[in-house]
């Protein structure tokens, strides 16, 4: 099996290395998606990369050594804040290189090499680059590169959190370590009660809602109008045909017929066993109610507040009108 998985890793990393040198990619084309784990973003991404001379660029963040130039950046864990203005020159050197096509990933999916996956891989020559390690640097990358078009994902907490304990994939960042990154935002900062909350978490549970409401408030509680689009995972469930439309309008582009077929089909990283026949149906917004006692939906409910995200609730979609209006509460 290690075998196997070298041999992908490395094969797609060879690709990657020559591709780099057959088109001139521009950043001003390059497409970003950004949510927090488990919250959609692959099927985004494979939703947006139906457009004509477009491919992927799948989690160029990610620590453990998919991308070696990301190695030495300097970021010492996932959620690490960067505010608007700072000058991270290795990060925004090394992003410039990923929104441009010129770094390479050592990606184990077999999947990218199935003949269709590499004929797009060599022929496209636009970028649809996919983050799930990158919403509390979100305001930063939006402010420092003219991309053409940034879509920010939301989802329920709770479907979120019991995805990510179904699956393993699972944010590793500490809590001191969130604590730390908290401190770093002033209004934040000064809460003492937040503070407090936050160092009496004591499960994984609770951590993971905290994780995923800092994740979260960053983005939300940036200066509206926002930089991106926001897709709310529920609502393209809920309603793919009108929520498509706008996705794909947000960039001025028709929906391709591939994305329309594509909607209802599963993400390549969704497990069979995590409700995979349950996309595109309404079971999807509800499966987390199996998922989870009725105690770990209170204490995840309960932090997402802490943060003063009020929208999400025992319902399956969020209010939308409260969502909508929403400023940050401290």
């Amino acid at each position: 099996m290690r075998l196997l998985y070298s041999f992908i890793s490395n094969a797609n990393y060879a690709i990657d290395l020559i591709t780099t040198h057959l088109h001139k990619f521009r950043i001003e084309d390059s497409i970003v998606i950004s949510g927090s784990p488990r919250s959609g973003t692959t099927w985004l991404m494979e939703l947006l990369k139906t457009l004509p001379d477009y491919k992927s660029i799948f989690e160029p963040l990610h620590l453990a050594g998919w991308y070696p130039e990301f190695q030495n950046i300097g970021l010492p864990y996932h959620d690490a804040y960067v505010p608007i203005g700072e000058d991270y020159s290795k990060l925004k050197e090394y992003l410039k290189n990923v929104f441009t096509g010129q770094v390479a990933g050592k990606l184990p999916f077999y999947q990218y090499l199935k003949l269709r996956s590499i004929i797009r891989r060599f022929t496209a020559s636009k970028l649809v680059v996919k983050f799930i390690k990158a919403n509390t640097i979100l305001p930063w990358i939006a402010s420092t590169f003219n991309l053409r078009a940034v879509y920010y994902v939301l989802r329920h907490p709770c479907a979120t959190v019991a995805s990510q304990l179904a699956t393993g994939v699972i944010p590793r960042t500490t809590k001191e370590q969130l604590l730390n990154e908290v401190n770093k935002i002033p209004e934040l900062a000064e809460s003492e009660e937040l503070a407090k909350r936050l160092k009496s978490i004591n499960s994984e549970i609770g951590r993971l809602a905290a994780i995923w409401a800092f994740q979260n408030y960053i983005p939300l509680a940036s200066e509206k109008p926002y930089p991106w689009y926001t897709v709310v995972y529920e609502r393209l469930v809920r309603n793919p045909e009108e929520e498509l439309e706008s996705i794909f309008g947000y960039i001025k582009e028709s929906v391709p017929t591939t994305a329309w077929k594509l909607v209802e089909s599963p993400s390549i990283v969704t497990n069979k066993s995590y409700g995979k026949n349950y996309i595109g149906t309404p079971k999807q917004l509800i499966k987390w109610r199996k998922k989870l006692s009725e105690r770990q939906i209170r204490e995840i409910l309960e932090i997402a507040l802490w943060f003063g995200l009020n929208f999400y609730n025992n319902d399956p979609e969020p209010d939308y009108d409260t969502l909508k209006n929403w400023k940050p509460q401290f």
